[in-house]
């Protein structure tokens, strides 16, 4: 078994999944986005020409609203991505995450919070206020290879990459580290959730893996 270099633990709120979605677009769309609406752009120009050469052109005017509505959509589309997605987070239950950081590999336990779990804490309080429980429940808390015990099947799940096999990069910004894999998934590392000696241990992990 290989030797863990970091597990830190941490949750997302909407505006900072709000950020990450909009530099991961930012990263890999934007350039695609400038050069199609910049190809749109053209054919504005050209049906825009063709109506001023004969204002009864009516391919003109088809080719100028097309043209003009691809570029507002290409601009609107991940505002409205980010904007859907948003609201279905917003609707679903809480996910907490631990990842842990091997030499060869990044493990992500996402753990969803049911809101009978959270039903079930408030049952436990006692008069005071103070939740009852078993000293050793109270002092520790679960790691993520014991998660499969400590919650159903459905609550939880494992996501592994692999260092060299699978695509990653990352940034860092002034709130947050980004982990970007195979150009299609994104993982939210608050700053919030990290001590500077785990933000330290996470920066020079992803600098010797040349991702950041």
């Amino acid at each position: 078994m290989e030797e863990k270099l970091l597990e830190i633990k941490y949750s997302m709120t909407l505006d900072e999944i709000s950020d990450g979605f909009m530099q991961f677009w930012k990263k890999y769309q934007l350039k695609r986005t400038i050069i199609f609406s910049a190809v749109y752009v053209i054919a504005l120009i050209l049906g825009a020409d063709m109506i001023i050469r004969n204002s009864s052109n009516f391919y003109g005017y088809v080719i100028v609203g097309l043209a003009a509505g691809m570029t507002f959509y290409s601009w609107y589309k991940p505002f409205q991505i980010r904007n859907k997605m948003l609201s279905t987070l917003s609707s679903l239950a809480e996910e907490t995450y631990i990842t842990e950081i091997y030499p060869s590999e990044l493990r992500i336990t996402t753990h969803i919070v049911d809101e009978t779990e959270d039903e079930n804490a408030e049952a436990s309080e006692g008069d005071d206020g103070q939740t009852e429980s078993p000293p050793e429940q109270a002092e520790t808390e679960p790691q993520a290879e014991e998660l499969e015990n400590a919650v159903p099947a459905e609550d939880y799940e494992v996501s592994v990459y692999r260092f060299g096999m699978d695509l990653m990069d990352a940034t860092e910004t002034e709130d947050t580290f980004l982990l970007f894999v195979n150009k299609r998934l994104i993982y939210i590392y608050p700053k919030r959730c990290l001590s500077d000696d785990e933000q330290d241990k996470l920066r020079e992990i992803l600098k010797d893996k040349a991702i950041l």
